[in-house]
Parts: structure tokens; C-alpha cells; sequence
């Protein structure tokens, strides 16, 4: 998942709720770029006033003016509609993980083996899962307590790759979710002495859980979204004007030592 589909889906939601908000914003943002691209020309002539816009410092304001600054109000506006986007993006997730065959056996073979490491339970009659087992036996504290974490880990894992960006900003506590985990694992047990827990309730359990808090922390992506688009605009528009105004001083420099060059000679 990547910003571009993000907000793709948040400017289609902005355009089909709101849609004369979403002109006057593009226009709105269209006649601040072009404004700007016309102090632009003039901007260079506060120090130099012969000064002209070069064939590249043209191309920049016209991107600035055409391309940036007219998706800029868009974008910050349909941030808005990140909420439920979002949200879907994450239960989708939620949904398409714990349905996942290939990642439920890799982590089920994962856990087979990790347990059977600690050498605390008896795994005769639980056969690996090349043979077909299904089950892990669980009947001591250390091996209930690896399961979970095991599973917690597996599943932020595959979150935060698929969800690189999100990840950085909001992530779900690890211990939150192992610890469900294991409480379910106790429960469960207690309910059903004998019986070996089923791994995939507890991946259910997992992937539920980090979903639930993952919801709760989205309305921090939506204010750090809008802040770096604000630092964005303020970054470009540095580069350009700095830029010009460099340009400007250097030819300045460059025409009064011609100057004083005439004036020796």
C-alpha cells in the first residue's frame, strides 16, 4: 500500500461528497501558483533589477504553479476522509491475513518449531507440520507465553511491510496483543483440559486485536499527513525562491566587477 492509492481513494471520497469544494479548491490552488509564479519573475529584481527567470527556474515555477500547489489544498482537505479509508485499508488487511494459507502455515511452522526448541513439551503425538500436524501442545506457562508472542510478532510484522509507511507513524503494541493472546490461550485450556489449543483462533485473536488499536491511532496520520504537506509547499517554494535569489546576488557580483574592470581601464 502506498500514499498514492491512499489518497487517490481520499480525493475520489472528497470529489463524489463535495464536489464544488473540490473545484474551488483546485482553482483556487491553480490561481496561488500562478500568483506565485509571477511574483517569481519579479522576485529576482528585488536585488538585481535587470534580472530574468531562467529556462529551468521557468520549468520549476511551472511545476510548482501547475503540478504542487493546485493538489496541495486538495490533498489537505480530502485528508479528512483518511478515517475511513484507512480503517477499511486495516480490516481489509485484517480480514485478507487471517485467510492467508501460505503466511497461517509458515507462522503455524514457526511456532511447531520455536516450542519444540524449549524442550518443555512432549510432542509425540504431535506430528510436524510436513506431516500433516496441525496442533502444538501448550501445556506449560514459557510455551503458552512464546506462542503468543510468536504470533503477535508474526502479524505486525506483515502489517508493517505491508503498511511501511503507516507503521512509522502508528503501530500496535506488541505486548497488547500477546498478552490477549495468552489470556485466551489460559482460558481456553482451563475450559478444555486435555485438548491442545487451536493455533488459528489464536492468530484471529492477534490480528483482531492489533487491528482495534490500529483504528484508534488514525487521526494521527491524519494530522502529520497535513503537517508535511504544509513543510512540503514550504520546502519547494524555498528551494525556488533561494535559488532565485542566489542567482540574482551572483549576477550582481558578476556585473559590478565588469564595472570595475571598466573603470580601471
Amino acid at each position: 500500500i502506498n500514499l498514492f492509492s491512499i489518497f487517490s481513494s481520499t480525493n475520489i471520497l472528497l470529489i463524489d461528497h463535495e464536489r464544488v469544494l473540490y473545484a474551488e479548491l483546485l482553482v483556487s490552488g491553480l490561481a496561488l501558483g500562478l500568483g506565485l509564479w509571477v511574483f517569481a519573475a519579479f522576485f529576482g529584481r528585488l536585488f538585481y533589477k535587470p534580472y530574468q527567470l531562467t529556462i529551468g527556474q521557468h520549468i520549476l515555477c511551472g511545476f510548482l504553479a501547475v503540478l504542487l500547489t493546485p493538489s496541495i489544498p486538495t490533498i489537505y482537505a480530502s485528508a479528512a476522509y483518511l478515517k475511513p479509508s484507512l480503517a477499511a485499508m486495516i480490516l481489509n488487511w485484517r480480514d485478507s491475513l487471517v485467510q492467508n494459507k501460505a503466511w497461517n502455515d509458515q507462522q503455524f511452522k514457526r511456532q511447531y518449531y520455536e516450542i519444540k526448541k524449549l524442550g518443555l513439551e512432549d510432542f509425540t503425538t504431535y506430528p510436524a507440520p510436513e506431516q500433516g500436524g496441525k496442533l502444538i501442545p501448550l501445556t506449560k506457562l514459557e510455551s503458552r507465553i512464546k506462542s503468543s508472542q510468536i504470533i503477535s510478532d508474526d502479524a505486525i510484522e506483515n502489517f508493517n511491510l505491508n503498511f511501511p509507511f503507516i507503521s512509522t507513524v502508528i503501530g500496535a503494541t506488541q505486548n497488547v496483543s500477546a498478552e490477549k493472546v495468552n489470556k485466551d490461550v489460559n482460558e481456553y485450556l482451563n475450559l478444555h483440559p486435555g485438548t491442545a489449543y487451536p493455533i488459528d483462533r489464536g492468530v484471529q485473536l492477534a490480528v483482531m486485536q492489533i487491528s482495534t488499536e490500529l483504528e484508534t491511532q488514525i487521526s494521527h496520520v491524519i494530522l502529520l499527513i497535513r503537517l508535511l504537506l504544509i513543510f512540503k509547499i514550504i520546502i519547494w517554494y524555498g528551494i525556488c525562491f533561494g535559488w532565485i535569489a542566489y542567482d540574482s546576488l551572483k549576477k550582481i557580483q558578476i556585473h559590478s566587477s565588469h564595472s570595475s574592470v571598466s573603470k580601471n581601464s
